[in-house]
């Protein structure tokens, strides 16, 4: 199995769990405070749904062979601004969201070829990386503030 693969079944499993949780909070679970992360669970949720094709575009700009330009500043401003949008989005349209653009971004990750998953660029503050450490954010991402949910509804 190569590689892609391998990396898109990790993110597929992870997905899997994102969405399977997002399914079962209620409206009071949506509205719960992620303490490490000072959003709420829906808007994290929506941040995560958001992230999906934000890891698919660094990755065609690593193939089109041009850096990606973020600071962790910038990172920052976008997830404030995207929370204050974002914060009364309703429940349905962010579990829509992740459920159609998953399989999109498992698609794109597994048809990377082991040419492309090599290419490397400069990646903001994280210095210079291969295709495969952007891609394999996709599975990190949401992992990360997975672990973050679960803490707050204490699941």
């Amino acid at each position: 199995m190569s590689e892609a693969s391998l990396l898109a079944d990790d993110y597929d499993a992870t997905m899997a769990e994102v969405i399977a949780l997002a399914k079962s909070c209620s409206d009071e679970d949506w509205r719960t405070l992620c303490p490490k992360e000072e959003r709420t669970v829906g808007v994290l949720f929506d941040h995560i749904a958001t992230g999906n094709p934000q890891v698919i575009t660094w990755v065609d700009t690593f193939l089109a062979g041009k850096p990606v330009e973020i600071t962790p500043e910038s990172l920052a401003a976008q997830n404030a601004e995207h929370a204050h949008k974002t914060a009364k989005r309703p429940r349905h349209q962010t579990i829509g969201d992740l459920d159609s653009s998953t399989p999109r971004t498992s698609a794109a990750i597994r048809a990377l070829d082991e040419d492309q998953l090599r290419k490397s660029q400069q990646f903001g503050w994280a210095g210079r990386q291969d295709v495969g450490w952007v891609a394999s954010a996709a599975v990190r991402h949401p992992r990360g503030h997975l672990k973050s949910i679960r803490e707050a509804l204490g699941r």
